[in-house]
């Protein structure tokens, strides 16, 4: 069957007039259909549909560029770009075949190059664009360009089959709209049938997708005596919860400049000049070489810091595993893995915790000085206390965690955390719009920033894992 093409020529006009005639003749001689603007007021809005139109009903798409960018777009989306431009994009966006043919600068006339500086910086970016992955052919002449076109678009209408246009007599009218009216009710009945299916579809997942739907966040409470019901355990100055579950630690300043100004070493500049008769060198002297080496205070110090850090920053928590979904969850597990900046410690381990073991040291000379002279005791054991002991007392931690719990039934549910993984049983199953909570982890922020604790779920009804996310900030 005989098939002619419609061909869009698109380019610059005044300045390419010879070319765009050329391309037509070109086109013509090959029994097929040029299009172009010369047909259009391209700069009129009103014709762009009808152009849109052309390109649509159009077989293959010839871009014509020389030196020229043309008329530019003042508003609405495609502001700043040029009708040509314009045109090649909309080609592009609906798969049309497109050949490009670009004229060399050497052969253009200097009163055929754009004189607008902003023109020519965007046919350079146009120029990078239609060449980018095409295959383009560079001409310096008409006669060069016509050959270019004709041996282009042979290639191109043997590789790329497009619709085209056949004569009216060539095809079996009658037979044609049959096969139409056919195939139409045929597609009327699967739709039909589609239909049908679909509410089938969605009758059987109404009742086969119960399921349960798993989320965790993080609370700060414990059980009342009877163990049945939840009451509030604030501590605001350390903790706080977002709606969206975000949980906020607030990061205290641990400071051991009282413990490090215990074992700083005398100087007669120490002694206060009232007792200064009392206190010898050599006194000095031998208390300074009971004073501990500089690696065992760095280690007693840095001790200090984590059971300060541990009893006066950390908080006790509390897991909840909430069933959202519309089918009760067994055989649950929940692991949370907690970011380095947020330690998760068992609370037995918190409770037990030693206090740091002081280094031992000689009587300090000074304070037997005092002592001696029979200087008021509440002055003596203040003095001692703040200057000399120097040791802030922490907080007492019984009263900040809750006793080790594990949900009421220990046979059937387990909280285990160990190198900073929490990991959580639920044997006994959770009902769906219900939810279980697990006590005995107590939390320390280490260090400011936003973090996130990373949790898997499962339970015998989840087909896979499901992952989501705690987020912490600490500040």
């Amino acid at each position: 069957m005989n098939k002619k093409y419609q061909i869009f020529i698109s380019s610059t006009y005044k300045d390419l007039i010879p070319e765009r005639e050329k391309v037509r003749d070109v086109i013509l001689s090959m029994y097929q259909f040029p299009i172009g603007m010369e047909m259009f007021s391209a700069a009129d809005e009103e014709q762009w549909e009808i152009i849109k139109e052309t390109i649509d009903s159009s077989d293959y798409y010839v871009l014509i560029i020389g030196r020229r960018y043309g008329s530019v777009i003042e508003d609405g989306p495609d502001k700043n770009i040029s009708y040509t431009e314009k045109e090649y994009r909309y080609a592009k966006s609906i798969g049309l075949p497109i050949l490009v043919y670009i004229k060399n600068d050497e052969a253009i006339t200097a009163d055929k190059i754009d004189d607008n500086p902003d023109n020519l910086k965007r046919l350079e970016v146009f120029k990078a664009d239609v060449t980018k992955g095409r295959e383009v052919k560079w001409f310096n002449t008409i006669d060069q360009l016509g050959t270019e076109v004709s041996l282009s678009l042979h290639k191109e209408m043997d590789r790329k089959k497009r619709p085209g246009w056949i004569r009216s007599d060539a095809v079996d009218i009658e037979k044609s709209l049959s096969e139409i009216v056919e195939l139409s009710k045929q597609n009327r009945d699967l739709q039909e049938d589609n239909k049908r299916l679909s509410a089938e579809l969605e009758k059987i997942k109404s009742t086969s997708e119960r399921k349960p739907s798993l989320t965790v966040s993080l609370g700060c409470t414990k059980p009342d005596k009877d163990e049945k019901n939840l009451s509030f355990y604030q501590r605001e100055d350390l903790i706080s919860f977002d709606d969206d579950g975000t949980v906020h630690l607030k990061l205290m300043a641990i400071s051991t400049d009282a413990q490090e100004k215990e074992y700083k070493p005398l100087s007669r500049e120490n002694v206060p000049e009232g007792i200064s008769q009392k206190v010898s060198d050599q006194e000095i002297i031998e208390y300074n070489n009971t004073l501990p080496s500089k690696e065992e205070l760095d280690q007693y110090l840095d001790y200090y810091r984590i059971y300060s850090r541990i009893k006066e920053n950390g908080i006790p928590i509390t897991f909840y595993i909430n069933n959202l979904g519309t089918a009760k969850a067994t055989d649950v597990t929940v692991t949370i893995a907690f970011p380095d900046q947020v330690q998760v410690l068992e609370t037995e381990e918190v409770i037990d915790m030693p206090e740091p073991e002081t280094p031992e040291k000689g009587e300090n000379p000074i304070m037997k000085a005092y002592l001696q002279v029979e200087l008021e005791r509440t002055l003596a054991l203040d003095l001692d206390k703040e200057i000399f002991r120097g040791r802030r007392p922490l907080s007492d931690i019984s009263a900040l965690v809750t006793s080790p719990f594990r949900n009421g039934n220990t046979v059937y549910s387990s909280i285990e955390i160990e190198d900073n993984i929490v990991e959580i049983e639920q044997k006994q199953g959770i009902v769906h719009t219900k939810f279980d909570y697990f006590f005995g982890a107590y939390v320390v922020p280490m260090s400011a920033g936003e973090y996130e604790a990373k949790v898997t779920l499962m339970c015998a009804e989840y087909e896979d894992p499901e992952e989501t996310t705690i987020k912490f900030i600490v500040e």
